[in-house]
């Protein structure tokens, strides 16, 4: 029995360090938009409106936690998760109306980042680079969300129908790859991400240990 209570506490180590690396905020901040980004324009759409939206609830939810009671805090702040996913796609419809038609009922999902953003802030959740502030770690979300919906749209629309900046290759125009535009393929840009920031994190961390083995 303690042998199994010990291997249960050292996988909820394992997950409570893993979903504070800074890969796990890129994912979990791209995620809901990562269907609607299917092209460099839809990325950069998607992309502000996660941002927005996560920023938005990362500076109302402390102060709805603040001021109201535990029955009305999460009543409030779906309201206010409401409120600032339709005014992003407000903006969003105002600035490019064809974007918004294409996006259709993606640009509301980024309400599910705001919300995530609620309870994140609620529980005091930290993950690095900012550990020590759960608004910085909302912000670093934010920021990461942006371009890397962006560059999954980029690489959709490259190597689905060759289009490169408003140019089309015609190399790539011939042969496009199917499996990008779809769901699938933006998972995969997605994972190479995650690839890419964890691997910068582990340089970060092997420089830092060398510094303390030369100490």
């Amino acid at each position: 029995m303690a042998l199994n209570e010990n291997i249960v506490r050292e996988q909820d180590e394992r997950v409570a360090a893993f979903v504070r690396t800074p890969a796990f905020v890129v994912v979990a901040a791209a995620l809901p938009g990562l269907f609607a980004a299917t092209s460099t324009v839809n990325g950069i759409a998607i992309g502000l409106a996660t941002a927005v939206a996560i920023l938005a609830m990362a500076v109302v939810a402390p102060l709805f936690r603040r001021f109201t009671g535990a029955f009305s805090f999460l009543p409030l702040t779906l309201l206010a998760g409401a409120t600032v996913s339709v005014l992003v796609s407000f903006g969003v419809r105002v600035a490019d109306p064809a974007a918004y038609e294409s996006l259709g009922i993606y640009l509301p999902l980024t309400c599910v980042n705001a919300m995530a953003v609620v309870f994140v802030a609620r529980d005091g959740f930290t993950a690095d680079p900012t550990s020590k502030s759960s608004v910085g770690t909302a912000a670093f979300a934010a920021l990461c969300a942006l371009p890397t919906l962006v560059f999954v749209g980029f690489i959709n629309e490259m190597f689905s129908t060759g289009v490169v900046f408003g140019l089309t290759m015609p190399e790539l125009a011939a042969s496009p790859l199917s499996i990008f535009g779809t769901p699938a393929g933006s998972l995969l840009v997605l994972a190479l991400v995650a690839a890419f920031v964890q691997s910068i994190c582990d340089v970060c961390t092997s420089s830092e240990n060398a510094k303390e083995d030369e100490r």
